[in-house]
């Protein structure tokens, strides 16, 4: 399978060498390309046509990255508020289920007192 995959992988290859090449011969012409600043005589179609499609290629990519990073900064941001939350709820699930002064009010056999029972137990202190 792992041969099979290389072999694909070559014959795409030289395929795209071979649709280049038939491309490049195909338009030889010499164009003039103007651009913003200035402009360049004899210049092969073929490159002509690559060249601003390249260009145009990395322009587009650059458009995609500016909101790609955006994201990546909000998605650093909620991972940091995550994090921070996470560390809070561990702490809460640490903490004791009952205070000290609920503790010193309780009966005999451990249970909580009723209120009536707590308001009296309160004033005989």
């Amino acid at each position: 399978m792992r041969n099979v995959r290389r072999l694909l992988a070559v014959a795409i290859f030289v395929a795209a060498l071979v649709l280049g090449w038939r491309f490049a011969h195909a338009n030889l012409a010499p164009v003039s390309v103007h651009y913003l600043v200035g402009a360049i005589d004899g210049v092969p179609l073929w490159a002509a046509l690559v060249g601003s499609f390249l260009v145009g290629a990395s322009l587009a990519w650059i458009a995609t990255l500016i909101p790609l990073a955006r994201l990546g900064l909000t998605a650093r941001r909620w991972r940091k508020v995550a994090r921070e939350l996470e560390a809070e709820l561990h702490q809460l699930r640490n903490l004791p289920l009952a205070s000290s002064s609920e503790s010193a009010v309780r009966g005999s056999s451990g249970a909580p007192l009723a209120r009536a029972q707590q308001g009296a137990a309160d004033r005989s202190r």
